[in-house]
């Protein structure tokens, strides 16, 4: 297998990925953030509890907005070169190179794949950027190697 996807990565895709990379966790920060939102509006307004309700509620965006401007200077393209032995994820000022045994998981969402790794990497291969091609010998790549991938 040799797989070269050029992934940019947009503002949008950024948050996509960090909702996805905080599953539940982000859904119990928008919960409370309601509660903050409603306790706000109860209290005549109070502003003490209507800011954190709102930071809350939008959570996972700000942090993939955050994480999106801290990562400007990596570059807009991120190139993953996908191989038999091995995954390399080049950038503008980084090149970073692990085997498959590193991988804790894959899961496979209806338009990512997202690569877990010990310790919390965590990094997400779009769906739309396979050639079908590519895609057959991926699903190939993950069936030979055991990956359940739900």
């Amino acid at each position: 297998m040799n797989i070269i996807l050029a992934v940019e990565v947009t503002l949008r895709r950024r948050m996509r990925n960090s909702r996805a990379q905080m599953r539940w966790a982000g859904w119990l920060v928008r919960a409370a953030g309601v509660v903050f939102l409603l306790l706000g509006a109860l209290a005549s307004f109070d502003v003490a509890l209507l800011v954190p309700g709102l930071l809350y509620l939008f959570g996972p965006e700000l942090l993939g907005a955050l994480r999106h401007a801290r990562a400007r200077r990596y570059g807009r393209v991120y190139t993953f070169t996908l191989t038999d032995e091995n995954v390399t994820i080049r950038t503008a000022i980084t090149n970073l190179e692990f085997t498959w045994d590193a991988v804790k998981s894959i899961r496979q969402t209806a338009t990512t794949w997202d690569v877990r790794l010990p310790g919390g990497g965590f990094f997400v291969l779009p769906k739309e950027f396979f050639s079908p091609d590519q895609a057959a010998e991926w699903q190939a790549f993950l069936a030979g190697r055991g990956v359940v991938a739900v």
